[in-house]
């Protein structure tokens, strides 16, 4: 037992909180984030998104909606600017609560659901990132193929396969997926406020990769033509169809949505995770749909037939051109695509799920531990089973939208319009039966009834997607708007029960607290009289902090409230 206990204490996180029965147990990720720490500056906000929309599966969205929708491309491209820009008012929109505040989404859900019944909303999101973590870990590592193939040119394609069919994967696949992996697992171990530099770095070569491939395709074709990409038979009716490509946009980037207050935390500025975001989302987010259909568009004038996907086109342009510049070139190439999907990775499937087990098990998991965590993970996931196989799994994955919807819509609802950008942080830390966020038994019940109401109206298609014989086309057209259609519904069936309920926006002792918007905000959302967390209260500006300015140790203090700044130095 003595060695049990000392192990535990060796690997156990330590905390304040652990001694504190009125507060539930935490650590340093889960506390608000420290000044010092705030290490984002407003470009890397901007370019983040490069390295996260110019990636494989962004680069096949354009040409597959054509395919898929029958629409033309110029509609295709109308609907997806459309959807860019709700998807960037989204992005900002739920940045905000996390730049404001310093705090990430599983402490954020707390305010919204209460400390108790955030856990499910919390666990729901991990589970859901671990599988997408590693299903794209696969992917990532099919593009890494045309690497191999690029430097061992035929050695590699004729590899032997020493392993069965059952196994869903070769060998050379295998060796492959080994090397993405370890290059991978790598990132894990950087904090989210250091990798900041990786995606800088993968944000800038990303649209070099990008914008060669485009000029390569268009040399090589003479121009993109007439876009010429093939067309599906989708049976539903013109608007159903704009619907359709709206929906996969910006339902594409629900997760990342609902993700970035475990982002904006870090920013040092709140200005910069908003408009930078946002321009970001729409300029890449376009740049990437048009680059792709227009290479696919020019290379069918030239070999004959539409690539699908990004390691397709790369392994026909080999196939038709294969030389020592062309191998180089394509390797470059693939290698950044890559990149791109292991860092887009991080930041939609690794940093929540690290941030998720961080908050359910504060005691042994920080972010770093859970990042490591489910690196490891992923062998036992075995991805190319996932993908090869499980094709019922990958369709649910895909349908999380419709449950992300809702779930996004309940925390706005609750922020923007029932508190108005008022936090009480420490209530959201506060263990005590009764305290602001408590609610019943630690649940808001109400939000959880906003949250089961929402996704009914596009169950029905749902069904249909695996019983494709019942039911009829209209419940399908539904459910291919799920995202937009469930995030309405759960925004103001929120709000109308918030009206309704009335949920505490203070504590009772400070009743009295003016509700205008983001009053608290100025204040990192303590009273006076509220002891500091994580080196984090008020004021906004600590006494080390006024005295660092004053003795010319720094020239500013990096904070949102330049006038707090004054009075308090003052």
């Amino acid at each position: 037992m003595d060695r049990l206990r000392r192990l535990e204490q060796l690997i156990s996180i330590r905390d304040e909180s652990e001694n504190d029965a009125d507060q539930l147990r935490s650590n340093h990720d889960l506390n608000p984030t420290p000044p010092k720490e705030r290490t984002w500056e407003m470009y890397n906000y901007f370019i983040v998104w490069f390295q996260n929309s110019l990636t494989v599966t962004a680069w096949n969205t354009g040409p597959s909606l054509v395919l898929s929708t029958g629409l033309d491309y110029r509609q295709v491209i109308y609907a997806s600017l459309i959807a860019s820009f709700w998807a960037a008012l989204m992005v900002t929109a739920s940045a905000w609560p996390g730049a404001s505040y310093h705090i990430g989404y599983p402490v954020l859900a707390r305010s919204v659901f209460g400390p108790r019944l955030a856990r499910f909303f919390v666990l729901a999101r991990m589970f859901v990132a671990a599988m997408w973590f590693s299903v794209n870990t696969y992917n990532g590592a099919m593009c890494f193929v045309v690497c191999f193939r690029c430097v061992f040119g035929h050695s590699f394609v004729n590899l032997h396969n020493g392993l069965p069919a059952s196994a869903d994967i070769t060998t050379a696949q295998m060796v492959v997926f080994l090397v993405f992996w370890l290059g991978q697992f790598s990132l894990t171990f950087l904090h989210p406020r250091q990798i900041r530099w990786f995606f800088t770095v993968k944000g800038i070569l990303s649209p070099i990769a990008c914008f060669g491939i485009f000029i390569f395709c268009m040399v090589k074709a003479g121009g993109a033509g007439n876009f010429e990409i093939e067309k599906g038979t989708f049976n539903t009716s013109t608007g159903n169809k704009w619907m359709y490509v709206f929906n996969s946009v910006a339902g594409a980037l629900s997760p990342m949505i609902v993700n970035q207050p475990d982002i904006a935390r870090y920013a040092k500025k709140k200005s910069h995770v908003l408009i930078p975001q946002a321009v970001g989302v729409i300029l890449t987010t376009m740049l990437v749909l048009i680059l792709g259909m227009a290479c696919n568009s020019a290379l069918k004038k030239v070999y004959g037939e539409s690539y699908w996907s990004i390691w397709d086109m790369f392994d026909a342009i080999l196939d038709h051109e294969w030389s020592a510049k062309t191998r180089t070139a394509i390797f470059l190439c693939a290698l950044v695509f890559s990149l791109s999907a292991a860092g887009t990775n991080v930041f939609a499937n690794s940093i929540p799920f690290a941030a998720d087990i961080a908050f359910l098990i504060p005691r042994y998991f920080s972010i770093v531990r859970g990042q490591v965590f489910i690196g490891l993970l992923t062998w036992a996931l075995v991805p190319w089973k996932t993908v090869n196989s499980a094709e019922t799994l990958l369709n649910f994955l895909s349908s999380y939208s419709i449950f992300m919807g809702p779930l996004l819509g309940c925390i706005l609802a609750d922020f923007f319009v029932l508190r108005r950008g008022n936090l009480h942080v420490p209530s959201l830390y506060s263990a005590k039966p009764g305290s602001l966020y408590w609610k019943w038994h630690g649940c808001n019940m109400w939000g959880l009834l906003a949250w089961i109401i929402s996704p009914v109206i596009a169950l029905p298609g749902f069904v249909r997607l695996y019983h494709p014989n019942i039911l009829n086309e209209t419940v399908s057209d539904i459910f291919n708007c799920g995202w937009l259609y469930t995030f309405l519904i759960g925004f103001t069936t929120y709000t109308i029960l918030g009206l309704i309920f009335k949920p505490k926006i203070y504590p009772d002792n400070h009743a009295d607290t003016p509700t205008t918007f983001e009053y608290m905000v100025p204040y990192n959302g303590f009273f006076e009289d509220d002891a500091p967390i994580n080196g984090v209260g008020n004021p906004a500006v600590t006494p080390q902090e006024a005295s660092d300015v004053e003795s010319g140790r720094v020239e500013e203090i990096k904070d949102d409230q330049i006038l707090l700044r004054e009075k308090t130095i003052d």
